[in-house]
């Protein structure tokens, strides 16, 4: 029982990643456009879901917390697969910010070589 409640907010925990991963890339969608409106737009909705983020983190830290043998728990087979899916995705969020910042200081520039 407890392997499928850490398995569903697990679940939900990924498919926020997915979200983020998205919005990233609408991010830059609007970075690349210089459309200020949509990168606010985008801004505010990273910013929606990190606070999902954070409250699924402190939901899971909450339901471990009671549990004793975490480690078994979190190493199982049936917890693997979500476990590497949300490296994975965690590895594009990375790339995907990281290409965001450096167009943002591009355009920055840009913007001031401009004035």
């Amino acid at each position: 029982m407890s392997e499928e409640i850490l398995i569903e907010i697990t679940k939900k925990e990924l498919l926020t990643l997915k979200q983020f991963l998205k919005v990233l890339k609408e991010e830059r969608d609007a970075i690349i456009s210089f459309s200020l409106e949509g990168i606010i737009r985008e801004n505010n909705r990273k910013e929606e879901i990190l606070k999902k983020l954070e409250y699924l983190e402190t939901e899971k830290e909450a339901f471990l917390g009671g549990i004793y043998d975490k480690n078994t728990l979190i190493e199982s087979d049936l917890f693997k697969p979500f476990r590497n899916e949300i490296h994975n995705v965690m590895e594009e969020v990375k790339v995907a910010l990281e290409k965001n910042m450096k167009l943002l200081s591009f355009s920055m520039d840009h913007v001031k070589s401009s004035i």
